[in-house]
């Protein structure tokens, strides 16, 4: 559908997480993106655990460097771009430096939870603590919490607080099942998806291809507005600009 689409959310380092289980899956990862019109591809393996990060971020870079030469030495031209998943609880709030996990050295970072026992008010109070240290939170995969299947309109009040979204490519085409395709849609179409990711994590059932996603997305999504999110948005986290969202409607 789009060339020089940026992907700001995949597990496809090997051997860090639930993602890709190997090297070669990890290259055969990239060359797919390429293939399929992805320009900056960012590597995002769950940080879970914070007594661990240390060794998790030392891990990332080596792998990184690893992939980035393998590429190099095969004429993949993708750019790959570092960050984490960070999966929010209340242990946050004892976190005191996030800089070194943030998307790109910027000043964004990318935030996960728990899909079925989290609340709306606890995703509040997270992004708040995030927001103190001038960090702009980038909720993961709205669609598929429970709270927001329960009431879409939590969206827009996390919106309001500051906080941005991120969808999976695949929502909209219905991977995740209706409820959360309906609300991905619904969100595309006013205004509250700021990026789009594949949330990659293997080569088959979710893999980097996002211009096949986008191919079974219904005719009545607005095709700019997928555009801005698979294309330009992601630049101002690239570049570490301020990026200010658009929303267009309210969500009920």
């Amino acid at each position: 559908m789009f060339e020089g689409m940026t992907d700001i959310h995949s597990h496809v380092l090997w051997g860090l997480d639930d993602g890709a289980g190997h090297f070669d899956e990890s290259v055969e990862l990239c060359f797919m993106a390429e293939d399929n019109g992805t320009q900056n591809l960012f590597l995002t393996p769950h940080l879970m655990y914070w007594d661990r990060a240390e060794e998790l971020y030392d891990l990332r870079e080596q792998k990184t460097e690893e992939l980035q030469e393998i590429l190099f030495d095969n004429d993949c031209e993708i750019t790959l771009r570092k960050g984490f998943e960070i999966l929010c609880d209340d242990d946050i709030f004892n976190v005191k430096y996030f800089n070194p996990y943030t998307l790109n050295d910027s000043g964004y970072l990318l935030l996960e939870f728990d899909f079925f026992k989290t609340n709306e008010s606890d995703v509040v109070s997270w992004c708040k603590y995030i927001s103190s240290f001038g960090l702009v939170p980038i909720i993961a995969h709205p669609e598929r919490y429970r709270f927001v299947l329960n009431d879409i309109s939590a969206v827009q009040r996390l919106s309001e607080q500051g906080a941005l979204f991120q969808i999976n490519a695949g929502s909209p085409a219905g991977h995740f099942g209706e409820a959360s395709e309906e609300i991905a849609c619904d969100m595309l179409n006013r205004g509250y998806v700021d990026f789009i990711g594949s949330d990659a994590h293997d080569l088959f059932s979710r893999n980097t291809d996002l211009r096949e996603c986008m191919e079974f997305y219904p005719s009545f999504l607005n095709e700019e507005l997928i555009y801005k999110a698979a294309v330009e948005n992601p630049m101002f986290i690239i570049e570490d600009l301020k990026y200010k969202p658009v929303r267009i409607d309210d969500l009920k």
